[in-house]
């Protein structure tokens, strides 16, 4: 049964990577080939480990596992970050559903966005899939000291919108992000990946839906 509460919302703060724009892929296949020319050879389900995190903390992650000791993070996260801003400005789409979900809270509250993604990254998919004038507030984890699980960006976001966390709606599709938003004290909507499903953190969110195409407003 649901514990979600719609009658308490006021604003919406969307994901990005994975929630609006299928980017997974994307980021997977940079770091893998980026990661790969530098010697540290990663699978898929090696990437899902990091998913939700900011690219930085990507690279220091697999740094952490004396890999690519020798290798500027610098020069690392700025390898990826152009194959990916390369691959959504020409083949970047959007996940089922998503565009109707922004659509239909546009017209019903304010909405933000909250990545972990650098702000090129953003503005390369919101642009590449034409959304970037439904938000109100559009704002960057690598603006904070601490990225998702923390909840900092999700409180800036909310701080930014004029609304407090409790009367703001998140949507999001990682366990980390999952909590990063019931940290800052918001309701949560996930929408995982199938792999991420029965994640613990997942489980904890107010609604869990298979798919944007299921949302409906007011939600259950």
């Amino acid at each position: 049964m649901s514990r979600f509460n719609a009658s308490a919302v006021q604003a919406a703060v969307f994901d990005m990577d994975g929630l609006i724009i299928d980017s997974e892929p994307i980021w997977q296949t940079s770091e893998i080939a980026v990661f790969s020319s530098h010697g540290l050879q990663l699978t898929r389900e090696d990437c899902m480990q990091t998913m939700g995190l900011r690219i930085d903390e990507v690279v220091e992650f697999w740094k952490s596992k004396q890999a690519l000791a020798d290798v500027d993070s610098r020069e690392l996260i700025e390898e990826i970050l152009e194959k990916v801003i390369e691959s959504i400005r020409s083949n970047g789409t959007a996940m089922p559903g998503a565009e109707k979900t922004i659509r239909a809270l546009h017209t019903r509250m304010p909405i933000a966005l909250a990545s972990s993604s650098f702000p090129e990254v953003i503005e390369a998919a919101l642009n590449r899939l034409e959304l970037r004038s439904l938000f109100s507030v559009v704002h960057s984890a690598q603006k904070e000291k601490r990225g998702k699980p923390a909840p900092d960006v999700y409180i800036t976001a909310c701080r930014m919108l004029q609304k407090a966390p409790e009367h703001c709606l998140a949507l999001e599709d990682s366990p980390g992000g999952v909590s990063s938003a019931l940290n800052a004290g918001m309701q949560v909507i996930a929408v995982p990946h199938p792999d991420h499903r029965n994640h613990p953190d997942i489980l904890k969110a107010h609604l869990i839906l298979e798919s944007l195409e299921d949302f409906s407003w007011p939600a259950p």
